[in-house]
């Protein structure tokens, strides 16, 4: 690499803060001549343009410089003190979450003991592959039931080969859908399959993560949604499996439930109201009820206009035809009423 001539002679230092030695070798440069262009960079060290360019970006990017418009296009730093300062308040924002996380698995540590037979066992999964292999495992040795969180990115299909043999098991499936999970072409329909053979789902914006829990004693979460799914960490018999089920269990409280577009042969929706009364809702029918809990979930026209094979303007006929029979002029008028109905 080429040394830039002219610049301040200390070593880098901002490493820490996400500036490379060269970024920061060009900073000082810009810091040291104002006004600098980037022919003059170019000439002072023998870099090429483009990549004198990028570090300018970069730079510009975490408020370290300034473009001067003009016939020539001129850059500046900003003062030193002011953006530093701000880059470390940053990191120590960044720094401040990773030791609550830290607290929190030290106070899940002492709550199990230090026999190696409580504490726990967490595997780090590298890779999609891994991930799904585990995925599948851990719903063929399930016994009593699999609890999920489900939004994108998927690892597999959208569609879980296994789930409705396990159904037929006697494995009880509870799902928790983000709106997210219902924006491609069948899912939908593919959803509808798993309810008519006994899945159990809800819809709540703003899952956090996704997540599969086995028999309340093994979960599977991906350590990072992007880059998809790069690294997964399996939990068995710790502390933060319960913690886990608990939020789960929240989380399903709050959310909308969803129903099959036919009734199961064996599983149909509990009516609203006091049993052996005819519900307000008797002519209400499925479908209905489905699009109520998607309008509930948050999905946009469009995206529900294609789970029903349908176009937005006639999806829109159908909602003010059903806003007629909740009395309702709004989306949270009529959530109102459904919610008053016990239809959400």
């Amino acid at each position: 690499m080429a040394k830039i001539v002219g610049m301040l002679d200390d070593g880098p230092a901002l490493e820490v803060l996400g500036i490379s030695a060269f970024d920061e070798r060009v900073y000082r440069a810009v810091l040291a001549s104002p006004g600098i262009t980037v022919q003059e960079l170019v000439m002072r060290s023998g870099e090429s343009s483009g990549r004198i360019q990028s570090s300018l970006s970069r730079l510009r990017a975490k408020g370290m410089v300034n473009r001067l418009w003009g016939r020539s296009p001129r850059w500046t730093a900003t003062s030193p003190g002011t953006a530093i300062r701000s880059l470390v308040r940053g990191l120590q924002s960044e720094l401040d979450r990773i030791t609550e996380t830290a607290d929190a698995m030290e106070a899940a540590f002492r709550t199990v003991g230090q026999d190696p037979d409580e504490v726990g066992q967490f595997e780090v999964l590298a890779g999609p592959e891994e991930l799904a292999r585990w995925y599948l495992r851990v719903q063929q040795e399930a016994r009593d039931e699999v609890l999920t969180f489900d939004r994108p990115p998927y690892v597999l299909d959208y569609r879980n080969p296994l789930q409705s043999d396990r159904l037929r098991d006697g494995v009880r499936y509870r799902t928790i859908y983000a709106p997210e999970a219902f924006q491609h072409e069948g899912a939908l329909d593919e959803l509808d399959n798993m309810l008519k053979v006994g899945e159990e789902a809800r819809v709540l914006p703003g899952l956090p993560f996704k997540m599969v829990l086995v028999d309340q004693r093994v979960a599977i979460m991906p350590l990072h949604l992007h880059p998809p799914l790069s690294r997964s960490v399996l939990i068995r018999g710790s502390t933060m499996v319960v913690a886990l089920v608990e939020l789960f269990e929240r989380m399903w409280r709050e959310a909308v439930p969803m129903y099959p577009r036919a009734p199961s042969l064996d599983r149909a929706p509990e009516p609203a109201g006091v049993r052996g009364e005819e519900p307000e809702w008797a002519d209400l029918d499925l479908d209905d009820r489905r699009l109520l809990a998607l309008l509930a979930a948050g999905l946009k026209d469009d995206a529900i206009a294609r789970q029903f094979g349908t176009s937005p303007r006639s999806l829109r006929r159908r909602l003010r035809h059903l806003f007629d029979e909740l009395n309702a002029e709004t989306r949270f008028q009529a959530g109102v009423q459904a919610n008053r109905r016990g239809l959400v």
